[in-house]
């Protein structure tokens, strides 16, 4: 395989998605901002599909429920949904982009966020379905994607991992007007012996009468700001509203085999009132440490999170427990206000019993775990309040209230309180939170974003999350204090640049073992970061970064997108010394793909990806990455290590698009 694979590598006139550079920066920001304040390792795969979907499905400016989808990405801010929306009530419907620019609130940069991912059609009635329309005008898509490391691992050479060193994917989706997508995906990933380890089926249909939406397969769930139900990830704020105005169903398209749904659920409508039922029944893989004679689980101490079963031991975890789900939603809206109510009950197969640390003294323990919450919003003008209470069924609560106010077009607060009670147990939760999970954290959130000059804008933020339980990097309780300041500059309308100060104080444990508490230390760290993209011609586009908090990386891509051409490049030439903390960059990748470079130690990244289109709607992909090392013999540990100092990976895609 791997001969197969590198002359195709090389021979290939290689791409980038770089439509959007402007707004793709902003999601990048977010996204990389999560993983820097995660305590997990993350698949963000599904966020970037959603944005992705955005950009390739625009945004019906006319329509208020699309336009709430931006909310939910975090690019814009309640004020300038309610404006847009106020302006058509004036004036009528937008008929052109240069319209929008006498929409109060809206300034350059955010013109330019939007500009891309927007379209101009008149609202649709609700139409009655008809099979032969849906078919005829909905659009096929069909993916098949291989990745490799080329670096032999220890699993391999030790005989440890039981399949080949390739990960596959195929899916394939379709879609038909925002009213049917369906589609499945099978994936297997580097190590696995099955080669169907992973498949995933969706299929959601929308305005049946007065079915809302109807989802079969698997999905993913919303409710509110995500304290009592939120199955999935959800975009993080850097600045401005934390307001959710979530979608309470939609199709999980991912392979991520860990985040997800499966069963059936519908949305019913009548009038203002929204019904939403639910069940999900799926096996999930468990670390299983008691078994009954005939070898099936009783007891599991954890629930694997990361869908891989390359070993005997990963193997023997796959599919272990049966997790179910079900339950409502039920909710009222009208034009700017929305209330709602959750319960859910979530059963397991065999009892989850973790093992007795300090830490977890008040994680879930048991079969059966019921979750209920109540959340609501309201938007007036330059006004929006919106919050969220819920319950587990040890009576622990978990709850967050925010408010942010626009005294002016162009500057907006916000305020938002958190409280997540230590013992609070939710398997589907992802409100907003410091770290990872909505448990022991409470915590004040403020921000500010302030258009100070034509084309300039102040982003400022500080958070001050406490702890009053340990955490694995805590042995007492504790607490922390995070401050952003980020300056942004739209130069032209595709060139921005920005620079980001942060400062982060968090108490972690001191340098003493073997004792029961530990003494507490201050782990500080400043960092400065400088982004800039701008074009250089009609074709190329140049982004640079320099980022130093001890650590430093920095880097040039470019980004060469012709007009009028079938192919497309980008490429990176990176230099990194992490030794005083990781340092962490988003990579352009193959289209719904993610991908984030940890930095650790001293030295070089190069990559280079692209896209070649050829005939009957057929497109090649293609990346490949080389790491090299200056201060180290060895990369990675475990079964992932690597002898030697370069590491070298790539993938190719197809797609095929009718």
């Amino acid at each position: 395989m791997k001969r197969i694979l590198i002359p195709l590598l090389i021979m290939l006139p290689l791409t980038v998605f770089a439509q959007n550079t402007i707004t793709d920066d902003i999601i990048i920001d977010q996204i990389e901002r999560m993983l820097e304040n995660s305590e997990e390792d993350l698949d963000f795969s599904e966020l970037i599909e959603e944005y992705w979907t955005i950009c390739e499905n625009k945004i019906n400016i006319n329509n208020l429920d699309e336009l709430n989808q931006l909310i939910d990405l975090h690019l814009v801010n309640v004020f300038i949904i309610e404006n847009i929306n106020e302006y058509r009530k004036n004036f009528g419907n937008f008929m052109m982009f240069d319209e929008l620019q006498y929409v109060e609130g809206l300034d350059d940069i955010t013109l330019n966020i939007l500009k891309p991912l927007v379209c101009f059609e008149k609202p649709k009635e609700k139409e009655k379905l008809r099979a032969k329309d849906l078919w005829k005008y909905g659009k096929h898509q069909t993916i098949f994607q291989i990745e490799q490391c080329f670096n032999e691992k220890a699993g391999y050479k030790e005989q440890k991992y039981l399949g080949s060193p390739q990960k596959m994917l195929l899916r394939y989706s379709f879609t038909s007007q925002n009213k049917l997508e369906f589609g499945f995906a099978m994936e297997k990933d580097a190590g696995e012996k099955n080669m169907l380890d992973f498949l995933s089926f969706h299929f959601l249909v929308k305005d049946l009468k007065f079915v809302k939406t109807l989802a079969l397969g698997d999905y993913q769930l919303a409710f509110g700001q995500g304290v009592t139900m939120g199955s999935g990830l959800a975009f993080a704020a850097s600045g401005g509203s934390l307001l959710r105005k979530s979608k309470k169903i939609r199709a999980s398209k991912s392979a991520n085999e860990v985040r997800y749904l499966r069963g059936v659920a519908t949305t019913l409508n009548y009038r203002n009132f929204d019904l939403t039922l639910f069940y999900s029944n799926k096996k999930a893989d468990a670390n299983v440490s008691v078994v009954d004679s005939l070898g099936e689980p009783l007891v599991v101490t954890s629930l694997q999170q990361t869908g891989l079963h390359r070993t005997d031991s990963e193997l023997a975890d796959r599919h272990a427990i049966r997790q179910q789900l079900f339950g409502g939603n039920l909710s009222y809206r009208n034009s700017n206000f929305q209330i709602g109510y959750t319960i859910h009950k979530t059963i397991l197969s065999c009892e989850l019993n973790p093992d007795p640390r300090l830490f977890n003294t008040f994680y879930f323990r048991g079969k059966t775990l019921v979750n209920q919450g109540i959340d609501f919003y309201y938007v007036l003008r330059k006004f929006a309040f919106y919050g969220e209470a819920a319950i587990s069924d040890n009576k622990a609560p978990a709850a967050l209230i925010g408010t942010t106010i626009q005294p002016a077009g162009y500057i907006d607060f916000t305020v938002l309180y958190r409280y997540y009670d230590k013992k609070y147990q939710n398997f589907y939760s992802n409100a907003f939170a410091s770290s990872s999970n909505t448990r022991n954290e409470k915590g004040l959130y403020l921000s500010t974003s302030i258009t100070f000059a034509p084309k300039w804008k102040l982003i400022a933020t500080a958070d001050f999350p406490q702890y009053d339980w340990i955490k694995t990097t805590a042995y007492s309780p504790s607490r922390a204090q995070d401050y952003n300041v980020q300056i942004e500059h739209q130069i032209n309308d595709k060139a921005l640049f920005f620079i980001q100060l942060r400062y982060k104080d968090k108490e972690k444990n001191g340098s003493i073992d073997n004792t029961y508490m530990r003494e507490l230390i201050h782990d500080r760290k400043t960092s400065l970061r400088f982004h800039i993209t701008y074009p250089v011609g009609n074709d190329f586009i140049l982004k640079n970064r320099v980022e130093y908090s001890g650590s430093y990386l920095i880097y040039q891509d470019v980004l060469y997108n012709p007009e009028n051409k079938p192919f497309s490049f980008a490429f990176r030439y990176a230099l990194f010394d992490s030794q005083k903390g990781a340092v962490y960059a988003y990579e352009n990748d193959v289209l719904n793909a993610f991908s984030i470079s940890s930095f650790y130690h001293k030295g070089m990244r190069i990559y280079l990806l692209g896209k070649v289109k050829l005939r009957w709607g057929v497109a090649i992909n293609a990346k490949i990455g080389c790491t090299i090392y200056s201060d180290v013999n060895e990369i990675g540990s475990g079964l992932e290590k690597i002898d030697g100092n370069v590491k070298t990976e790539g993938k190719i895609q197809m797609i095929w698009k009718l």
